[in-house]
């Protein structure tokens, strides 16, 4: 007899040999400096086996869900009473399970493979465009690289400095389904016989042809705005832009909204707004958006919101009292600024975190120069008094923001034309407000009949304006990330953050606690980071089986029903463990016939690791060793 000992590296742990193909732990060749002879009607057994063992993750209903969050920690008050109803957020619910997985009785995985379902899921369930595409989920194992003790999430952001200028390629009709003129039916919202979009120079122009009453507005939803330093300007006045030009001033309306695939009653809008609670703004027939500014019919300068009215129980647009707003330029003015003089010749508007701020660039020249930027209003404090004097903060509803453009007429001139200057937004690849978990909540619930969830944020005290209830505005800080808003991990259900009803995933990602709010590395930096506390367990149900490739040993797999290389089985058992290093020898010999009539040389030996269907078994890592025995068959058995 003669025992062969075959092995894919030297020792355990990560080896840059296993990455090339042929030192695979589940698949690996061994070259002889030397053939090695096997005599003629030779029988092969199965003398040992070490393997390394990943272990499997098993998914079913009993582990699936968790939540995840990004807002303000919260804890409970004294009296018991969960504080999210006093927070512009709402935990997002994410199964490791697909739709038509979840029907079947368990589902297993190999640990990475779920640490890349995982990645996935989540980065699914993430609808913050700075966070977007930032997500990761790796295994943790010890310093050995061997032993498994959990998962590495990790969440980062696009910061200020990432921010692009964003294409802004497509423009699509905004304000009603009801005014038709598309030709292409496949595109109805392409605004043909309102208005025309020239991509180069990011440029919309209303059609002289429109009847002067029709509203010309349109929406860029190719990307959304940087909620940290991210800007949208916009030029009124200027080479490719005369809305505000003087002598040919009309009516226009510039602003930021969440994307609406779907149409309500005739307009692009939620199914709970409704804008005929407005106040006298004199603004005439407007888009939806959730932060604007207009020249209103009497030339002022408009700005405003919208958000819930308590009292309609719709949303509505709510004008801001920016005259009235201290941090703003025109703080001593009475009342709206008179925009009749056209020298207001840009608007910007600036998303800090949950800060909205927006300017006016005035041309005249005093002092040999233009006056500049001026500020129109920003966020002043959280007092109850000032929240019309400032923007809204920017609540999970309309994460994802997009240029809004209205052009209106008069009876001289019906062709003007405004461009944007900029739209700062994250380098995202993968955006798409179309298509559900590629862009924001509100576009993702819209698409899946679910925009109640959104209106139950809006409509928290802390978010109406006519309501004494306030929220501090959060902003970013000098390293260029929300400090204000945190990462935080539900994985079983929680009183605190509701509702996370559902939520089993604690014991299957190795968490002790219920809520995950505190990370393991980069708190008050990039990137964040949650560990495991617990190495999670891990059952195996597949039964593993050897196989020496390359050779005639007859042996048949029934199960598929032809022909096998395998050599013996590897129970997923030894003595009560089943991951981790495993040591297996059969208690007596299986002499499989090699079938060669003759002596054969051999230059190298083929090993490899499969399941009962002869797929690789990759759930091995590290080194693998099979002793094999070689012998001549007995003659009794000739």
């Amino acid at each position: 007899m003669s025992l062969v000992i075959c092995s894919n590296q030297v020792a355990d742990g990560q080896s840059e040999r296993q990455k090339n193909s042929i030192y695979k732990a589940w698949s690996f060749r061994n070259q002889l400096s030397s053939t090695y002879q096997i005599p003629a009607n030779a029988q092969v057994a199965l003398q040992s086996c070490k393997v390394n063992v990943d272990g499997r993750i098993v998914l079913s209903r009993q582990n699936n869900v968790l939540y995840q969050y990004f807002g303000k920690r919260l804890s409970l008050l004294a009296d018991g009473t969960p504080q999210i109803a006093d927070t512009i957020y709402h935990p997002l619910r994410l199964q490791f399970l697909k739709a038509d997985e979840v029907s079947t009785a368990v589902k297993e995985f190999s640990l990475s493979d779920f640490a890349i379902r995982f990645q996935e899921r989540l980065g699914e369930t993430i609808y913050h465009p700075n966070l977007k595409e930032k997500v990761s989920v790796d295994l943790l194992r010890n310093a050995s690289g061997l032993d498994f003790l959990g998962y590495k999430i990790g969440f980062s952001q696009h910061v200020s400095g990432s921010n692009t200028n964003a294409t802004l390629t497509n423009a699509e009709q905004n304000y009603a389904d009801r005014f038709q003129y598309a030709k292409d039916p496949a595109n109805p919202r392409n605004g043909s016989g309102l208005w025309t979009w020239t991509t180069a120079q990011k440029k919309l122009q209303r059609n002289a042809s429109a009847h002067i009453a029709s509203v010309a507005s349109a929406i860029m939803p190719d990307a959304p705005l940087s909620l940290n330093g991210g800007n949208l300007e916009v030029n009124i006045s200027g080479t490719h832009a005369n809305v505000n030009k003087k002598g040919r001033e009309v009516p226009w309306a510039i602003g930021l909204s969440r994307y609406m695939n779907n149409a309500h009653d005739g307009l692009y809008t939620p199914y709970y707004n409704e804008d005929l609670y407005d106040d006298d703004m004199k603004l005439g027939e407007t888009p939806y958006m959730d932060f604007g500014c207009a020249r209103n019919i009497a030339d002022q300068l408009v700005v405003f919101f919208t958000a819930f009215d308590a009292t309609h129980n719709k949303t509505r647009k709510f004008e801001v009292a920016y005259w009235d707003n201290t941090n703003g330029s025109f703080a001593t003015t009475s009342g709206r600024l008179d925009l009749g003089d056209g020298a207001y010749e840009k608007v910007k508007l600036t998303a800090s975190g949950e800060q909205m701020k927006l300017e006016i660039y005035n041309a005249l020249v005093k002092s040999g120069s233009p006056i500049g930027w001026q500020l129109v209003c920003s966020f002043m404090d959280d007092t109850s008094g000032n929240k019309v004097k400032q923007f809204q903060p920017i609540h999970q509803a309309c994460w994802c923001l997009h240029p809004v453009l209205q052009i209106g007429a008069t009876a001289t001139h019906q062709d003007s034309t405004m461009n944007i200057g900029h739209l700062k937004t994250p380098p995202l690849t993968n955006y798409d407000v179309k298509k559900k978990n590629q862009s924001g909540w509100w576009e993702t619930l819209e698409l899946l009949g679910r925009s109640g969830w959104c209106r139950n944020v809006e409509a928290r005290p802390v978010l109406q304006p006519l309501n004494s209830a306030v929220v501090d505005q959060g902003g970013i800080n000098a390293s260029g990330f929300n400090v204000s808003l945190s990462n935080v991990l539900i994985v079983d259900k929680s009183d605190i953050y509701a509702p996370s009803f559902g939520a089993n995933a604690k014991d299957i990602l190795g968490f002790s606690s219920a809520v995950i709010d505190s990370p393991d590395t980069g708190f008050g930096s990039l990137p964040v980071e949650f560990h495991s506390n617990v190495a999670p367990s891990l059952e195996s149900s597949q039964a593993m089986f050897v196989r020496l490739d390359g050779m005639n040993q007859r042996t048949l797999n029934a199960l598929t029903g032809n022909r096998s290389q395998i050599i013996g089985h590897l129970p997923r058992f030894d003595s009560g463990q089943s991951t981790g290093r495993l040591y297996f020898e059969p208690k007596n010999f299986v002499w499989i016939d090699m079938d060669n009539p003759n002596a054969i040389s051999v230059s190298d030996f083929n090993l490899s690791f499969c399941y009962s269907n002869e797929q690789f078994a990759t759930i091995l890592t590290g080194q693998s060793i099979v002793v094999l025995y070689f012998r001549k068959k007995p003659d009794a058995l000739m």
